[in-house]
């Protein structure tokens, strides 16, 4: 419904960079459309290029496709523009993360939960952070902040409980356990459960989550190319096959490790 409305009003005025904008949202986390995407990106920013949202969701989909360099310039530009905004601030984390500037992501989301404790993009981007930097006992903590804000007073015992046992990779594994069972009787997102296992270092476990994921269409799926807590399941076959099945070539992941 929201491409339809979006291409009837382009029909009555071509010029409307907001319509633009909705729909290289769309063509990225919904159709997979990357270089319709891209044209529409392009397109929103051609006709105001001073509105910054669409040069900071431009900057994902350029990661995604292997040209951070293009991406940092994005999103960089997106915070000249508008420096105190708090989701560009988010953006800008999950930028840093994927160009792997993880001490650079860390001293930013920590400035960010000083000021919004209860920001959900930030305490996922640090904990995200802190887990690539081997900071395990700070990661807990965060994924501990993550459920209480939540109220999820289960799967902070589960951490607990499986902290106790095996660490922290025991940590997350049992949440992830606890939420496989919860997912019999509630909705659950495959792709959280996929990321607990590939964390916890459970790879045949992550990749069947994740496999589900792609069948539900998460829209998730295209930060699979980039997003580092992927770089141990980048040789696998399955997860390769994953990158083919969403049109991302299978070299994309490694180039982004190297550089």
């Amino acid at each position: 419904m929201a491409k339809t409305a979006a291409a009837r009003a382009l029909t009555l005025d071509s010029t409307l960079a907001d319509v633009h904008f909705t729909l290289a949202v769309l063509r990225t986390w919904t159709d997979w459309d990357w270089n319709g995407a891209e044209i529409a990106f392009r397109q929103a920013i051609t006709l105001n290029p001073n509105e910054p949202q669409a040069r900071a969701y431009y900057s994902h989909l350029l990661h995604i496709l292997g040209r951070p360099k293009e991406a940092m310039i994005q999103i960089d530009r997106a915070l000249a523009l508008d420096p105190l905004n708090s989701l560009f601030q988010g953006l800008y984390a999950m930028d840093l993360m994927y160009a792997r500037r993880f001490d650079d992501a860390i001293e930013l989301l920590q400035a960010a939960v000083k000021t919004e404790p209860n920001n959900p993009v930030a305490l996922a981007t640090l904990r995200s952070a802190y887990h690539q930097k081997g900071m395990h006992k700070e990661a807990l903590e965060v994924w501990k902040a993550s459920f209480a804000a939540r109220k999820d007073a289960e799967a902070e015992a589960a951490l607990d409980r499986g902290y106790a046992e095996a660490g922290y990779s025991g940590a997350l594994n049992r949440v992830a356990e606890m939420l496989v069972l919860r997912s019999r009787t509630s909705h659950v997102t495959p792709w959280q459960i996929g990321t607990l296992f590939t964390r916890a270092g459970k790879h045949d476990q992550a990749l069947d989550w994740l496999e589900k994921a792609y069948e539900a269409h998460d829209p998730n799926m295209p930060y699979l190319s980039v997003d580092p807590i992927f770089d141990d399941l980048r040789d696998d076959p399955r997860f390769q096959d994953l990158l083919r099945k969403l049109n991302l070539p299978v070299l994309l992941a490694a180039r982004h490790v190297l550089e």
